[in-house]
């Protein structure tokens, strides 16, 4: 033991032990740093994944819903149209067939009807309801004006003669529109009241084919925070959550938070929006997982970063020491040579290799060689001069090649235009910018119209070659002042900093005309005709709305663009102010 600490002494200590207490140490620290800093992130970065993943599913329950209720309020306004209903009571039997018709085809179809302007029910499915004064109910009130879908309430005529399964009160949604005759003037409401089964089927499907592997549960809340749809025991409960209060704000996103169970559930939560003309129920959809459950993948990963942390601990000490002593061998025989001269030894000779405390012994040994040393050192002082010009050219070397490195990691590879990583930044730059100077800011984004149908009958490489004409037409037409970059597949974005919304329109139908012009491309055998959808949005950046004004400018050109495909392609759209 005594020797030990002598050879560790800081005068005693050789060149080999101190390499190797230094690797050791070195390596420790630095992959412990780095197994937490890429803990960290790599944790909250899962756990952000968790989170938009139970966003994402409760954002698709409630388009579901959404698209669900808009397009049987489209059947009732389709119907409201026929001929037949300005005298329902003379086509009777042809009615309730349709009806019919209509209930085989959509179960949850629980009634259908024609009621008259004075609110009698003319025609019902199965004859149920015909006589019954419905002018008092909120469908038929609203009904006559315009087209409507009330909230899930308790079905009050049709339950004298209808129940919900195992005998349940019946629950439904109702949907009406008004009837004109020839002259405009409203002559009665076509209406239908769904089964509130068919949005529990909604809630069902979203949760079976997960419930093995990644289960979850999910919520419908209505205007008020009362769950409508959901588990048996917490049905008609008023639940007031952050999820909840956040959706009542306006907000959706995901959040950990503590349920009246006194259990944690990772929750996701969206309200619906409505679709198109159809404003919506104003509901709170929730998909919620157990807190442990959700962040299992975030643990299991933790354990998997500090488990590869310790093997790289134990292979960089290791690797440490064998360094050290390959490093330390050299010098140490440098100071067995140099005291085998000082001895005198006729065979004894010096080593190529020179080094520190062995250095320190080898200047007492060597003092009788100085002329020796001097003629050395000369050379030495040549070779550094010369390896300080190849660091020098080295040096030179690595700058330009991580210039090119940083332009590769702005480039699209396939077009040479800017990619998306790089147009994102560019357009968080610009709109902070446009924030502090108060000046417009566009945005345009641009579709290669039916660029699938191209892979799928020309291949792949005649879609790259498409791609590559298609940037080399837009960087014609784009200003210098413009950034023009591949931000998809067949996607491109033009960011257009202190442009308005006739400028920025201008600009989108420069584009549009200068693919449409440039006629059919040959690409091989083939001659490929191509044209372009664009989107275009203009905004004044307000400072309050910086955080999201990037990612709202894009959801705006992508819904004017979404807009132009479906008015017909090969058309500008402009986002409304």
């Amino acid at each position: 033991m005594e020797g030990f600490f002598l050879r560790i002494h800081p005068r005693s200590a050789g060149l080999r032990l101190w390499l190797g207490l230094s690797f050791g140490m070195l390596a420790i620290a630095l992959v412990a740093v780095l197994a937490w800093q890429v803990e960290r992130v790599s944790a909250e970065k899962l756990q952000d994944d968790i989170g938009l993943r139970l966003q994402t599913r409760a954002m698709a329950l409630a388009g579901r819903l959404d698209r669900g209720l808009f397009e049987r309020l489209n059947d009732m306004r389709s119907m409201a149209l026929m001929p037949m209903l300005d005298q329902p009571e003379q086509n009777e039997q042809a009615l309730r067939d349709l009806f019919d018709l209509m209930q085989l085809n959509y179960p949850d179809y629980v009634w259908i009807g024609v009621v008259g302007v004075d609110g009698r029910v003319r025609v019902g499915s199965r004859g149920l309801l015909e006589g019954e004064d419905a002018s008092k109910r909120p469908w038929f009130i609203a009904g006559r004006k315009d087209p409507y879908v009330g909230d899930l309430h308790g079905a009050l005529l049709l339950s004298k003669y209808l129940t919900g399964p195992g005998g349940e009160p019946l629950s439904v949604l109702d949907v009406a529109a008004p009837v004109h005759d020839d002259f405009g003037a409203v002559v009665g409401v076509m209406v239908a009241q769904l089964s509130w089964r068919w949005a529990e089927g909604l809630r069902q499907d979203q949760m079976l084919p997960s419930r093995a592997n990644d289960p979850v549960e999910v919520f419908f809340l209505d205007k008020a925070g009362k769950v409508v749809m959901g588990p048996e025991a917490m049905r008609g409960q008023m639940l007031d959550v952050p999820s909840a209060r956040a959706v009542r704000e306006g907000q959706r996103g995901a959040v950990l938070e503590t349920w009246p169970d006194g259990e944690q559930y990772l929750t996701g939560f969206v309200p619906t929006r409505g679709h198109e003309s159809y404003e919506g129920l104003g509901w709170t959809v929730l998909v919620r997982k157990e807190a442990d459950m959700a962040f299992e993948p975030v643990q299991e990963l933790s354990r998997q970063i500090w488990l590869a942390a310790a093997v790289f601990t134990l292979l960089f000490l290791l690797l440490g020491t064998v360094m050290a002593r390959w490093i330390g061998a050299p010098l140490h025989a440098l100071s067995v040579a140099a005291g085998r001269i000082q001895a005198r030894e006729p065979d004894a000779a010096f080593p190529p290799e020179r080094g520190y405390r062995e250095a320190r012994e080898l200047t007492v040994a060597l003092r009788g060689l100085v002329e020796d040393l001097t003629l050395r050192e000369r050379e030495l002082t040549d070779m550094a001069a010369g390896l300080e010009q190849r660091v020098r050219e080295r040096t030179q070397a690595l700058s330009e090649a991580n210039a090119q490195l940083e332009v590769l990691a702005m480039t699209d590879a396939l077009t040479g235009l800017a990619n998306r990583r790089h147009f994102g930044d560019q357009l968080a730059r610009e709109t902070t910018r446009a924030a502090e100077t108060g000046r417009p800011l566009s945005l345009v984004t641009l579709d290669i119209d039916h660029f699938k149908a191209i892979n799928d009958q020309h291949g792949h490489p005649a879609g790259d070659a498409v791609l590559r004409r298609i940037a080399l037409l837009l960087e014609e037409q784009v200003r210098g002042s413009d950034l023009l970059a591949r931000v998809g597949g067949e996607e491109f974005a033009v960011l257009a900093v202190d442009t308005g919304m006739i400028e920025a329109g201008q600009l989108a139908e420069r584009l549009r005309a200068a693919v449409e012009d440039a006629g059919s491309f040959a690409v091989g055998h083939a001659s490929i005709a191509v044209t372009i959808s664009l989107g275009v949005v203009t905004r004044r950046i307000q400072a309050g709305e910086l955080a999201r004004a990037p990612e709202r400018l894009l959801a705006a050109a992508d819904d004017a663009l979404y807009r132009a495909k479906r008015n017909g392609r090969n058309r500008v759209e402009v986002a409304p102010g």
